[in-house]
């Protein structure tokens, strides 16, 4: 094993002690199943493709993801949902503060494959890495000879799992091409003093023959940086720090992937194959009614059915002419994320259900200057009436939308269909669009070919900021 200096050498040393003590012998029995085609595979896909990291914290950057222990699902799910292709988690403890139990809760929150993102030199650590659930590992040429580099570079590929090999210089990437690597990652990141250089990423990026997968690895914050490096030939990139600080990490990944960022919810969900048809085709939000004067609406029952069967999509519940009593109950059972009210309970504005409470307001003057005084969550916008629930299919004047009407994330409803959605974000720059019938085939039944040209309308538009 090579003895490299700086940082990388102290978190080896450190590295080293811990197999010593036995931290990663493997008990009996086995993990999950290897999935390193599959990584691979969801790598090398068209486009630039994300492989999104978990980590807490960098010796570089220090803390990064307050609380990590008690985010490893919610952080999976929302990458899975803005279309990342695979999972990175750092587990090394020391200088990392990681943990290896973070890696299968993340592959088994999000489906993804995943690869365990650690300082591997051992045969030992690999049988580990197939233990907790992992799909691939990295191995760091500044870290292997170039026989153990070949060496356990085979012994990973003979237990179903992906490497990607990881160099920092052109001597760096000769190794790796000599090991026979066909997934190369090229870090930015010096490891002996954690500085980063991108311009030397891409002039390495320019050298990786056809037939290997190129990922470019460290300091990519926009999408400006996956243009530069996309253009020096690279297919995936490896992202942590600036998505884990983002409010939104589906809307990071979207960013990087250069497709629109506004969210989709789907609205009036009855059934549970529906459930799925959104969740499959790209939906943030599902809409359940409880509301007695909609056509979609369903029981409390149905209800905790159609929110139990959402993995990635996030459950809200729409209530209009409820009792509080109906609301606060249902909203107990059901565990949505948030509920959508469409008019105003006795008792509404001091009620803590621990979850947001969405709005719907009319797009008017009006309902502008009545929903910048609503705290309890974002307002919802929609071509509404006094003693109307949302709903109407009306479309909304989007000439009212000139400026933001309220400071902070709003969503916009009222007739959009696959046809118009890119427009109405265009214009009214909304954080999330609602859609009802304009993606069904009759009320409450979704068509999958609307909710897909509906989801395909609201990626294709990007606006000029992101």
């Amino acid at each position: 094993m090579k003895r490299p200096g700086g940082i990388l050498g102290d978190i080896i040393e450190a590295k080293v002690r811990r197999i010593a003590a036995g931290e990663f012998r493997v008990p009996a029995g086995r993990g999950l199943p290897p999935r390193g085609a599959a990584f691979e595979e969801a790598l090398g896909r068209p486009g630039p493709q994300i492989l999104a990291e978990i980590k807490h914290r960098s010796p570089s950057a220090g803390l990064i993801l307050p609380d990590a222990a008690g985010r490893i699902e919610d952080v999976a799910i929302s990458y899975a949902r803005g279309g990342a292709a695979a999972l990175s988690v750092v587990i090394e403890k020391d200088s990392f503060g990681g943990d290896p139990s973070w890696l299968s809760r993340a592959r088994r929150a999000s489906g993804l494959p995943v690869l365990m993102k650690d300082f591997v030199f051992t045969v030992e650590q690999l049988d580990f890495a197939v233990q907790i659930g992992a799909d691939a590992v990295l191995l760091i040429v500044s870290v292997l000879e170039p026989r153990e580099l070949a060496h356990l570079l085979a012994e990973a590929r003979a237990r179903g799992l992906a490497a990607l090999v990881e160099a920092h210089s052109e001597d760096e990437l000769g190794e790796a091409l000599a090991s026979g690597a066909s997934i190369v990652g090229v870090n930015a990141r010096n490891l002996s003093t954690f500085a980063v250089d991108l311009p030397a990423m891409a002039r390495i990026g320019h050298l990786i023959p056809e037939g290997c997968l190129p990922v470019a690895e460290s300091g990519i914050h926009s999408p400006a940086g996956v243009r530069l490096l996309s253009a020096a030939g690279y297919r995936a990139f490896l992202v942590g720090e600036s998505l884990l600080r983002a409010t939104s990490q589906s809307v990071g990944v979207r960013r990087l992937r250069g497709i629109g960022t506004t969210d989709v919810k789907i609205c009036g969900v009855t059934r549970l194959s529906d459930v799925a048809l959104c969740e499959e085709l790209g939906a943030d939000y599902l809409g359940l009614n409880m509301s007695a004067a909609s056509p979609r609406r369903v029981s409390e029952e149905t209800a905790c059915a159609l929110a139990g069967a959402a993995r990635l999509a996030r459950p809200v519940l729409v209530f209009y002419r409820n009792s509080l009593e109906e609301i606060e109950r249902i909203t107990r059972n059901v565990k949505p994320h948030a509920i959508q009210v469409a008019d105003d309970p006795p008792g509404l504005s001091s009620l803590d259900l621990g979850v947001p409470i969405w709005r719907t307001f009319p797009a008017s003057e009006d309902g502008f200057a009545r929903a910048r005084q609503w705290t309890r969550g974002l307002p919802l916008f929609d071509a509404v009436s006094a003693g109307e629930g949302g709903g109407t299919g009306r479309r909304v004047d989007l000439s009212l939308f000139g400026a933001r009407p309220v400071p902070g994330p709003f969503a916009l409803a009222g007739g959009l269909a696959s046809g118009n959605v890119a427009e109405a974000i265009r214009r009214a720059r909304p954080d999330i669009v609602d859609v009802a019938s304009g993606v069904e085939a009759s009320p409450g039944i979704k068509d999958r070919g609307r909710v897909r040209d509906f989801v395909d309308a609201v990626r294709a538009t990007v606006l000029e900021v992101e």
